[in-house]
């Protein structure tokens, strides 16, 4: 039985984003625009960053960051 698909807003809803699964990198990137002004602006940074090849450091640096934002902890 297939799994139930994971949506951003749930997550976000649920206070975890975990940039190491696939399910959740893939909820970001197919996300509809959040209703948080700031982890919306923080998920399309991501998003733009994902989908540059030059960028995989600073994408990967950008990655922490929203889960971080998403449950709810300071940047570092």
């Amino acid at each position: 039985m297939p799994r139930k698909a994971v949506t951003l807003s749930q997550l976000v809803a649920e206070h975890r984003f975990d940039p190491g699964n696939h399910r959740h990198r893939r909820a970001l990137d197919e996300s509809e625009p959040l209703a948080d002004p700031d982890l919306e602006r923080a998920r399309r940074h991501v998003v733009e960053l994902r989908g540059s090849r030059d960028a995989r450091v600073r994408s990967a640096e950008a990655l922490q960051e929203f889960a971080r934002a998403v449950a709810g902890r300071p940047a570092r």
